[in-house]
């Protein structure tokens, strides 16, 4: 997926106020929901952080403009 600009950006202005109860209840679904995520996809997003470090470790070499491809 390509990065692409956010439509509109949220800012903390933006929210509504919420009671100390109904905040604490906010964060802790927050918390279960990447929590469940990082369960269920922690195997491909760990796999796409270890290709990216190894594309910026190791990045892919261009052919010189004077070397002829065979084909």
């Amino acid at each position: 997926m390509a990065n692409t600009p956010a439509l509109f950006a949220l800012m903390p202005t933006d929210l509504p106020p919420l009671s100390d109860s109904s905040a604490v209840e906010i964060l802790d679904f927050l918390h279960e929901l990447i929590f469940r995520f990082e369960a269920h996809y922690g195997a491909q997003i760990h796999r796409f952080y270890d290709q990216q470090r190894d594309i910026r470790i190791n990045p892919p070499v261009a052919p010189r403009p004077d070397e002829e491809e065979p084909f």
